[in-house]
């Protein structure tokens, strides 16, 4: 049975309305499979940037004492939250580099670790499932990803979130990238404090093909959490970039202390 918008939207509240999750809530795992990814890096002041971490975690600063605002959407073909059946889905979000808080992902060739700011996703159970563990997640039924052609040097990237809860996720891609040919393996995870707990977004990619050449611009409101940070609606091109392409991935998502 599919539930409805106006059903959704209640349950989701419902969800944020519960406040903290509750100290090592059961892990929940999402397997993702058949999928397309951007992933841009924009140079932010590390001041503005230290003002949104926990004191717990330490900001990734370079020597011209900026930090590193990663941006991320991903397209599959397949999402399966826990036992749910799976269903073809989109997620985005964003967060601050920060270094490992546990050791794993430690190697910035095959690994990486973010403070989650915002995450948004079109796949309700993943959203309910994030909420119940603590990470503000927002739905947005209507997110786009779009890549034509599909393969190829400079397809078209469009994609663009906005979701109907919460307005700091709000923002678009757009420019052209390539077809990855990089293959290795890479461990993703994302950090968010809930609480007296912490919640990690911990995603092992088996092999992932990357391109960095892409060129692509962000595009937010400037007034939001990440227009704020970059300090400007429009970055015209990110600093670093990713094109991705994976067949699966498995995420599992913990709390501790």
């Amino acid at each position: 049975m599919s539930l409805a918008p106006g059903f959704v939207r209640v349950a989701v509240l419902a969800a944020g309305a519960l406040g903290a999750a509750p100290a090592f809530a059961a892990p929940l795992t999402v397997r993702f499979s058949q999928c397309s990814e951007f992933v841009g890096l924009v140079p932010v002041p590390a001041a503005k940037a230290q003002a949104l971490l926990p004191a717990r975690y330490t900001l990734v600063v370079d020597a011209a004492n900026t930090a590193r605002l990663v941006v991320r959407m991903t397209d599959c073909q397949a999402i399966r939250v826990g036992a749910l059946p799976a269903r073809a889905g989109r997620l985005a979000q964003a967060g601050l580099l920060i270094a490992s808080p546990d050791g794993t992902a430690a190697d910035p060739n095959t690994g990486i670790n973010n403070y989650t700011l915002t995450y948004a996703s079109n796949v309700p159970a993943l959203v309910l499932g994030l909420e119940a563990r603590g990470v503000p997640a927002a739905l947005d039924a209507a997110m786009e990803y779009d890549v034509k052609p599909p393969l190829g040097a400079g397809s078209a990237l469009y994609a663009a979130v906005a979701p109907q809860l919460g307005d700091s996720t709000r923002f678009f891609l757009d420019g052209s990238v390539n077809t990855p040919t990089y293959a290795t393996t890479f461990l993703a995870n994302w950090w968010r404090v809930a609480g007296r707990s912490q919640v990690r977004m911990q995603t092992d990619f088996p092999t992932i093909a990357f391109d960095f050449a892409s060129s692509v611009a962000f595009t937010t409101d400037s007034g939001n959490l990440l227009g704020q940070l970059t300090g400007t609606n429009r970055v015209t091109s990110f600093a670093i970039t990713y094109r991705g392409l994976y067949d699966a991935a498995t995420m599992v998502v913990d709390t501790g202390p």
